[in-house]
């Protein structure tokens, strides 16, 4: 069953929750109780990762449109971002608190309680690429450095989607996949700063190359965060070494 998420506000990337109540194997979970905490943990998780890449394909957006209007509504979103992820490190020290779950369950809730830290951080680097935006002035864009951006834009955010369903799905192939699509987002911001080095600053666009350089070390940092998301998939359905 593949149920997608209703209001989710990325028009390119789409998580989807396939965890039902009752989804776990016969000794996995310790009891109704814990099996619907860890339910509502994992779809809370998937609510919040479509809320996040949703902020930060906005603040994308936004850069490549100067458009300040969108960028401070990403701004503004910062403090529902906050919410939803205190909300889950709630539910995750309850679960550990009033259920006492053991094995694969304990796993599952010391990871998501990692995740939702890596998630939070990624709202505020959706921010730190608002403003970006907001103080950005007129100038000319590099070209090269430009063209690296926009190569580095889809695979930071694809790699944080499906890192997140990875982690929902417990998907080890997947999270593998996320994991090298994040780290070539990393090759690429070294590509960026080797192109920005090379260019000859002039008044024209100055501004410009300041802060693309900026907003490719945030895009480095989203895939950044995609990368532990996905290595704790291993660990939580496997019980091994992240990945």
């Amino acid at each position: 069953m593949v149920e997608l998420l209703q209001g989710y506000v990325s028009r390119r990337y789409y998580l989807c929750r396939d965890t039902v109540p009752g989804r776990y194997p016969v000794g996995m979970a310790t009891g109704s109780g814990i099996a619907g905490g860890i339910d509502e943990m994992r779809n809370g998780m998937i609510e919040v990762a479509s809320v996040i890449v949703g902020q930060v394909e906005q603040a994308v957006d936004a850069w490549e449109t100067r458009d300040t209007a969108l960028a401070r509504a990403v701004i503004a979103g910062d403090d529902d971002v906050d919410a939803r992820c205190a909300g889950l490190e709630r539910l995750a020290f309850d679960l550990v608190l009033l259920q006492a779950p053991k094995a694969h369950d304990l796993r599952l809730i010391h990871s998501g309680l990692i995740i939702s830290v890596a998630l939070e951080r990624v709202g505020d680097l959706a921010v730190a690429i608002a403003r970006r935006v907001e103080a950005l002035e007129p100038s000319t864009p590099v070209p090269t450095v430009d063209a690296l951006i926009k190569r580095m834009e889809p695979r930071a955010i694809g790699a944080l989607s499906q890192a997140v369903q990875a982690f929902a799905r417990e998907d080890t192939g997947l999270a593998i996949v996320a994991r090298s699509d994040a780290r070539s987002v990393q090759d690429l911001l070294e590509e960026v700063m080797a192109a920005a080095s090379r260019k000859q600053l002039d008044d024209n666009s100055a501004s410009w190359l300041a802060n693309a350089v900026l907003l490719a070390r945030h895009l480095e940092r989203v895939a950044n965060n995609a990368a532990e998301i996905s290595g704790r998939v291993r660990f939580v359905a496997e019980g091994g070494d992240p990945i």
